[in-house]
């Protein structure tokens, strides 16, 4: 292995903060734009500590489900392949790139790396693999130095393998984007922020309050609010548009399921939702023999004060 292996072990917390300390395999589909979850500002807040990662349940959920499903992937890799792979613990940096780091799901015979993915998602139509799984994998291949990497997945109920060798000029790409990104990190710049849920939630963990001042109408400023105003009155035009042709369109189908190879307009399974508010309230009314102040004190024990969230308005009368 031409890459050095570190003395963090996979799954500790100081391989997790090793991590925050270098780009991985996985961080290189965000600095390109490619992920469907995350933001490159989001991956500097992170690195940097002005913020800290928030993983929903789901999608730790996910994530844990994935890890439990690798040894049955190795498997059916090497059932379809006849090569051993074998797991690889151990976090893995550049030679000559010590911020470039990487972490094997596993390494087969010979120099050959082993990513294992489990996934439902449309992203994975089709016979290869992602764009973002691609980046990731190129990314191995630079760190270690090694020549080619197989892709084992599991996609709803089939797999395959995925071979990919390794791509030049991709990597040269990679490597670009991944050092303005990590000379964004070593210098507390962040970069800008893309369109995204993710950076706009990253912009408001950020700056969760305004200090109460106003900042000078320069043109560039004037310009900006300008381009926000004209963006929203196309988006508006663009749902008027949307919501039009779509009415025309069921009003062209009413009791049929759709068109044949265009579309369908068919009734979604019923869903059952508990109104949790009305239970309480129903729930008030049946409790006998505990006056309502001990109702309001339990109330008062489960309710909380949320923060209300910085909300971007244009002001009323700015000019046109």
């Amino acid at each position: 292995m031409s890459a050095i292996a570190t003395p963090f072990v996979q799954g500790t917390s100081e391989w997790v903060d090793a991590r925050r300390a270098g780009i991985g395999a996985t961080d290189i589909p965000v600095i390109a734009g490619e992920s469907p979850y995350r933001s490159a500002l989001e991956l500097w807040a992170e690195k940097t500590g002005r913020v800290q990662p928030e993983p929903d349940a789901e999608t730790a959920e996910l994530y844990e489900i994935g890890h439990l499903m690798e040894p049955v992937l190795l498997t059916i890799y090497e059932r379809r392949t006849g090569r051993h792979p074998k797991r690889v613990h151990k976090m893995l940096a550049h030679r000559e790139v010590p911020w470039a780091l990487a972490s094997l799901d596993a390494q087969a015979p010979v120099r050959r790396a082993v990513e294992a993915k489990w996934s439902n998602s449309s992203r994975w139509r089709g016979e290869g693999i992602p764009d973002d799984v691609l980046m990731q994998v190129q990314w191995q291949l630079f760190v270690t130095g090694w020549d080619v990497a197989d892709v084992v997945a599991l996609v709803g109920r089939s797999s395959r393998v995925v071979e990919v060798p390794r791509d030049q000029g991709l990597i040269d790409d990679l490597y670009a984007l991944a050092a303005e990104f990590w000379g964004h990190v070593t210098s507390g710049v962040a970069p800008e922020p893309d369109g995204s849920e993710s950076a706009r939630r990253t912009l408001v963990r950020l700056h969760p309050e305004d200090d109460g001042t106003y900042l000078p109408a320069t043109p560039d400023l004037v310009e900006l609010v300008d381009l926000y105003r004209s963006a929203k009155v196309a988006k508006s035009a663009a749902e008027d548009a949307e919501k039009g042709i779509g009415n025309a369109l069921r009003a062209v189908l009413r009791d049929a399921s759709g068109i044949e190879g265009l579309c369908t307009f068919r009734k979604s399974a019923d869903a059952t939702r508990v109104n949790w508010p009305a239970v309480a309230s129903a729930f008030r009314q049946l409790v006998t023999g505990h006056p309502d102040p001990v109702l309001d004190a339990i109330v008062d024990l489960h309710s909380e004060t949320l923060p209300g969230p910085r909300v971007l308005r244009l002001s009323k009368g700015t000019p046109e």
